[in-house]
């Protein structure tokens, strides 16, 4: 009988996200992998029936990643801002992380009102409706507005277009999040 492999899933996927790291998600494949982990491709193969199958629990494994990231970033009093903070964060530290789920078909491209119905960012949505004390629509509205404006700023970020401080983000967010709530439909 062969011996158990000491190679799981999770093994798999972190070395897979050290790859995108470094590298980029274009360059996650079973060889890449297998070199990284210092094995070969057979213990991949093993645990996933696939390159498919991985990579799709690949991407789920940075949406998990990034939660946790943005779980760093605490303000209590501004659920919209908190999270706005941390999307720009992650494009600035974590930019192959940020390419693959964000600026990327990789995980399949989205309509608006899939990524406002996804059960995460309704939860956030939930928070702006109740620490600005408005509408459900509006709140759905005002976190479009700036999940839209957000993305500009990140994708500058990400791509060292634009030099922003924190503390100019922080600014440029604070004043767009007082100016789109002023904002009449």
């Amino acid at each position: 009988m062969p011996p158990k492999s000491k190679i799981n899933k999770q093994d798999i996927l972190t070395s897979s996200l050290e790859i995108i790291r470094k590298s980029g998600f274009e360059e996650v494949n079973a060889r890449s992998i297998a070199k990284e982990m210092n094995c070969s491709t057979n213990p991949i193969f093993r645990v996933y029936k696939n390159m498919d199958e991985l990579k799709e629990e690949l991407i789920e494994e940075i949406y998990k990643y990034y939660r946790e990231f943005t779980d760093i970033y605490v303000d209590e009093n501004d659920e919209l801002y908190r999270v706005s903070y941390a999307y720009i964060e992650f494009a600035r530290k974590e930019k192959n992380l940020f390419k693959a789920v964000y600026t990327s078909d990789i995980g399949g491209q989205r309509t608006l009102s899939q990524i406002i119905q996804s059960s995460y960012n309704q939860n956030i949505i939930k928070k702006i409706e109740k620490q600005y004390q408005i509408s459900f629509d509006e709140a759905c509205q005002l976190f479009q507005n700036i999940r839209f404006y957000t993305h500009g700023i990140a994708t500058y970020v990400l791509v060292d277009s634009i030099s922003l401080s924190q503390e100019e983000v922080s600014e440029l967010l604070k004043i767009a999040i007082k100016n789109f709530r002023n904002a009449k439909n």
